[in-house]
């Protein structure tokens, strides 16, 4: 499979977002984290429902981690976590092709009060699981950038 857009993002799934934030900095020297609560209306699986999570953020390398403790409503982090426990769940591509399907692959998750310019959902998720072991993470490349600085610090998630 391959993917248009640029690796951005390692998506990490935990039960408990500050113990999650400790362990990562203890372990792998991560930090200094930003923290995001999040609360939107997605589509999971063809439902469409509420979901709010607890989200933290940490430059990793060249990429960034999104460390995630599942909250309301159902989710590709809540469906990990029920199913395989913590870990990585998903890695994210910043792309302009947020249509983009390889191999076949079939949306399981959409924003869908979180839009592009265009109207598409600024968020999906492929289901790759079986062809890779976890969830690819479309990203409009906007959205990315926006949020890359704002956990680098260098702007608010407005600008």
């Amino acid at each position: 499979m391959k993917f248009e857009g640029k690796l951005y993002q390692i998506g990490v799934v935990v039960r408990d977002l500050d113990a999650g934030m400790k362990h990562y900095q203890t372990l792998l020297g991560l930090g200094p984290f930003r923290r995001l609560d999040t609360h939107y209306t997605g589509r999971y699986r063809g439902t469409v429902q509420e979901i709010a999570n607890r989200n933290a953020f940490a430059r990793w390398g060249d990429l960034y981690l999104e460390m995630v403790e599942p909250g309301r409503g159902q989710s590709s982090a809540s469906e990990w976590l029920a199913a395989r426990g913590e870990g990585i769940f998903h890695i994210g591509y910043a792309t302009t092709n947020l249509e983009q399907r390889p191999g076949g692959a079939q949306v399981c998750f959409e924003t869908i009060d979180n839009l592009t310019e265009s109207g598409q959902p600024a968020i999906v998720h492929l289901d790759t699981l079986a062809e890779l072991g976890y969830f690819v993470e479309l990203a409009d490349a906007g959205l990315a950038e926006r949020l890359a600085r704002w956990i680098d610090g260098d702007a608010s998630l407005d600008e």
